[in-house]
């Protein structure tokens, strides 16, 4: 990483960690409420598979879990690709998946309907996800799957009588860019979908994995930081996703 993209990430830490900072140019004042917002840095994502490293380098932003795990019995929970890895076959009928490219880009998609190259794939039918994942993986693309709350700016998701509330982390797409959002206190995915769909009117919404294996660390001026509180061990995370700076040439 060479020392002005050190300084331009440091700069745009401290914009963030600012009350009164000043968006960056073009970036809506919403972003400030985003724990992560690529309109403010540009950046890509890595999606990560155990074994895990837990090792961030001077160009990562951001590291926090991402599908949900069953360490000790499976591994990474739904269809998951890192690159040429299969890193899990076992498709869940969760309709959400965040497909990143090659290049870091990512997206998320409805399972019925995920575009790859100049086609698109229903993943709900097992022929349709057969000849995905073998394009995907020979294209380096990488994959998670998990619920999707809001799809094309809607809610997607059901008001449910004593869900469970716990402090949510989310992945978005919307008009500015992508991100990820964390909500503000312990709630239910109905009342998640509803914050971030005030606060962002986002155009998809993907859940992250939380509870215990609330994993968050975040690149600071002073270094990295805690962001969430882990109530297992490391071991026993499967999957991160850590947005970073792009590389240079």
């Amino acid at each position: 990483m060479s020392k002005s993209d050190l300084l331009k990430l440091l700069s745009s830490l401290c914009l963030l960690a600012s009350t009164n900072a000043v968006n960056a140019e073009g970036c809506p004042a919403r972003a400030q409420v985003s724990l992560f917002h690529s309109c403010e840095i540009p950046a890509v994502v890595d999606l990560q598979f155990h074994p895990l490293k837990f090792e961030h380098s001077s160009s990562d932003i951001l590291s926090v879990t991402g599908a949900y795990s069953s360490a000790d019995r499976f591994g990474v929970e739904g269809l998951a690709i890192g690159g040429e890895r299969l890193v899990s076959s076992r498709f869940q009928g969760w309709d959400g998946f965040l497909l990143v490219s090659a290049a870091g880009e990512p997206r998320i998609y409805n399972a019925s309907d995920i575009q790859l190259g100049d086609r698109a794939f229903d993943l709900k039918r097992q022929p349709d996800r057969r000849d995905f994942v073998t394009q995907a993986r020979a294209d380096g693309y990488s994959l998670i799957q998990s619920h999707l709350l809001i799809v094309d700016g809607a809610l997607d998701v059901r008001q449910v009588e004593k869900a469970r509330r716990f402090v949510r982390r989310m992945f978005f797409t919307d008009s500015a860019g992508w991100g990820v959002y964390e909500t503000k206190s312990a709630v239910t995915l109905y009342d998640a979908a509803l914050e971030i769909q005030e606060a962002l009117n986002p155009d998809m919404v993907m859940n992250l994995d939380m509870g215990a294996y609330n994993y968050c660390q975040q690149n600071t001026p002073t270094g990295f930081k805690s962001c969430g509180d882990l109530f297992t061990d490391t071991k026993n995370l499967t999957n991160l996703i850590t947005i970073q700076l792009p590389k240079t040439n």
